[in-house]
């Protein structure tokens, strides 16, 4: 078959964006990129160019999602644009019967996204269309047991985990918590989790640190899980993970951004888990395209859901301190 025909939504580094990284996993998995959406014609504009320079993809730019499927044959969306507009976006794809990548969180804003989002998950099923979220430290476990052998893979007792997000406030919340929910997800699989014991504290001043504190509840498994979430932290931001006592951080080596795995004593390779997880995706539309059905995206709803339950328990003060 012909390959896959994905267009961007939101393809510019503006807010941390990823665009230019996707762009670039995507075509590295022999997917094409034909277009990209901006809101204006200057930033649709930038897009391209950015996407050009940084990646050698000639992208053509539009600033109206109704023009560019009138003029684009795409069989794919990669919205990449900020997390308030993917609920729009992921509609006029449902409408358009379109397949889906989406960054994280799926839905965003007002009290009743986990509804929102699952109403939207639930649409993407029932059509057979793939719908995927770009949640990425899954696939740093591979890496996690090269560096600790001894690491049997189960459900864990304890998880931790350090991230550095660029925003404060309930925006550190959207941005940093779907990756803790995923990996916990893929350390006990289960449709029906849920979370109790859901606490906030500041944990240190210098470096301005917030933790949030929950125990993932499952039929088979209670596991207590800490998210610290440093603030002004320099780029490249670090990020670790630790499961029952053992540590694994991320270093990036610059200039390549080459990524390492590691604790104390020893560093692993560490292939970039965004790589991974778009050519992940990218396997799954073609077979899509093929006539093959999708992976169930129930569990982006039910991380939805759990999404919501850490925003209800979030105090006032995380709210007022947004940006």
């Amino acid at each position: 078959m012909s390959a896959p025909r994905v267009a961007l939504v939101g393809a510019r580094r503006v807010r941390q964006g990823l665009g230019p990284f996707v762009a670039r996993d995507l075509a590295a998995a022999g997917v094409e990129i034909p277009a990209v959406l901006g809101t204006s014609a200057e930033s649709a504009a930038s897009a391209a160019r950015e996407l050009t320079e940084r990646v050698g993809i000639h992208a053509r730019p539009h600033t109206s999602l109704d023009e560019l499927l009138a003029k684009e044959p795409v069989d794919a969306l990669a919205i990449l644009s900020p997390a308030e507009t993917h609920e729009r976006y992921l509609r006029a794809a449902l409408d358009a019967r379109l397949h889906v990548l989406c960054e994280k969180p799926l839905v965003w804003g007002a009290a009743d996204f986990p509804r929102r989002g699952r109403e939207l998950v639930d649409g993407f099923r029932a059509r057979g269309l793939l719908l995927e979220e770009n949640c990425q430290w899954p696939h740093v476990l591979d890496a996690f047991r090269a560096l600790h052998p001894g690491w049997n893979g189960g459900p864990p007792r304890k998880v931790a985990m350090l991230l550095a997000p660029a925003a404060r406030g309930i925006d550190a919340l959207r941005d940093s918590l779907s990756h803790p929910l995923s990996l916990l997800q893929a350390l006990c699989p289960d449709p029906h989790p849920h979370l109790e014991a859901i606490h906030f504290e500041r944990v240190s001043r210098v470096p301005e640190t917030m933790r949030v504190s929950f125990v993932y509840c499952t039929p088979g498994a209670r596991v207590p899980c800490a998210v610290d979430l440093l603030a002004d932290a320099q780029v490249p931001r670090p990020a670790a993970i630790e499961i029952d006592g053992l540590r694994g951080e991320r270093r990036i080596r610059l200039p390549d951004y080459r990524m390492e795995l590691a604790d104390d004593e020893r560093a692993v390779p560490l292939p970039d888990p965004l790589s991974r997880h778009v050519a992940v995706f990218a396997a799954h539309l073609r077979a899509a395209l093929e006539g093959s059905a999708p992976p169930d995206p129930a569990p982006i709803a039910c991380r939805l859901a759990l999404l919501g339950a850490l925003v209800d328990a979030c105090p006032d003060e995380l709210h007022d301190c947004a940006g």
